[in-house]
């Protein structure tokens, strides 16, 4: 398995008078145009076809949007396990399902995509990698499933090197 980890773009600070919901807090402008910015670099870490799969928040369905069309990927597809709720346990347990010789994009939240990284490469899971708004993440498991430990990084990028 060939997997791009990405945190959603830069949104809007939580605000429950604006969004009572916070599922529903979008990307700010400025985090649309920059996380758009980052593709080509993005695209150039990943496989010819991936497979993008999104929280089902619209900060992240936004930034699975703009990556899907801006690289030329087919419409992302919505999983609740990537909710900002959840956990590295709920991630993996999505990544389990999936064809291990496939290639994939998650899009999601921190503190869940700060983790997964590590745990996904073996390294203690209290000791994240800070994956800020925007930042990518590829990790490579080979044709074994995806369990902790399992997995190669390949590369971290934070979103300043992304957008240049």
């Amino acid at each position: 398995m060939k997997l791009l980890i990405v945190r959603h773009g830069k949104a809007y600070d939580a605000d429950p008078r604006r969004w009572p919901d916070d599922s529903k807090r979008p990307l700010t402008d400025a985090g649309a145009s920059r996380f758009e910015r980052s593709v080509p670099t993005i695209k150039k870490l990943a496989p010819k076809r991936i497979r993008v799969i999104t929280s089902p928040y619209v900060r992240a369905m936004q930034t699975a949007k703009i990556l899907c069309d801006v690289a030329g990927w087919e419409e992302p597809e919505i999983d609740e396990r990537l909710s900002a709720h959840l956990g590295p346990d709920d991630a993996l347990d999505l990544l389990q399902s999936l064809e291990i010789a496939g290639n994939y994009a998650i899009v999601g939240h921190d503190p869940t995509f700060s983790y997964l990284p590590g745990y996904l490469i073996g390294a203690d899971r209290l000791g994240a990698t800070v994956l800020k708004t925007g930042a990518v993440a590829r990790i490579d498991t080979g044709i074994a499933p995806p369990v902790p430990g399992s997995g190669t990084l390949v590369a971290l990028m934070q979103p300043k090197i992304l957008a240049g």
